[in-house]
C-alpha cells in the first residue's frame, strides 16, 4: 500500500508541476491549498530563474501533498481529477471499474486492520485473522495490476 500511495503522490506532483509551470494545460480546477508565504516564496524564485521556480513549487506543492494519503480508490480518483485526469477509475476500467475499487477497498482496510489494529480477528477473542500466503499475493498482483492500467492514463 505503501507503494501505491507514493506512486500516487509521485504522479500528481509531477503533473501538478508541469501545471504550474505551463507544460501542461488541463481543465482541472481544483485547490491543492498553498498558503499565500509559499506561493510568495515560489513567485519570489522568478528572478533565480525557471529551475529555482520549479524547485520551489516541487518543495511546497510536494510538503502540502505530503498530509494526504492516496490509497482508497475515491481518494486516488480525487487526486488525479485535480491534476487534469479526470474519472479515471471509469476510464481505466470501463467494464469492471466497481469492482477494482471494491477490490482495492478490501485490500487498504485489511491493511489498516493489521497495521492499526494488531489485525485482531473481530470474531475470535483469541487471536489475529488468518492470512495464508496467496492472500498476500492476491493483493500484490491486484496492485499491481490497478496500477499498470491507471498508469496508462496518467
Amino acid at each position: 500500500m505503501a507503494a501505491l500511495d507514493s506512486y500516487v503522490h509521485g504522479v500528481v506532483l509531477d503533473r501538478a508541476i508541469d501545471i504550474l509551470m505551463g507544460r501542461l494545460n488541463v481543465a482541472a480546477s481544483s485547490k491543492v491549498g498553498l498558503s499565500f508565504a509559499a506561493v510568495g516564496k515560489i513567485m519570489n524564485a522568478g528572478p533565480m530563474g525557471s529551475a529555482a521556480v520549479e524547485m520551489a513549487a516541487r518543495t511546497y506543492v510536494a510538503e502540502r501533498l505530503g498530509l494526504e494519503t492516496y490509497q482508497r480508490p475515491d481518494d486516488i480518483g480525487m487526486a488525479l481529477s485535480m491534476v487534469g485526469v479526470p474519472k479515471v477509475w471509469s476510464k481505466a476500467f470501463p467494464t469492471d471499474a466497481y469492482s477494482r475499487k471494491t477490490a482495492l477497498g478490501v485490500i487498504v482496510s485489511r491493511r489498516n486492520r493489521i497495521v492499526h489494529q494488531c489485525d485482531l480477528d473481530p470474531l475470535s477473542a483469541n487471536g489475529a485473522t488468518p492470512i495464508i500466503p496467496a492472500d498476500s499475493l492476491d493483493a500484490i498482483a491486484t496492485i499491481e495490476e490497478i496500477v499498470t492500467v491507471l498508469d496508462g492514463h496518467c
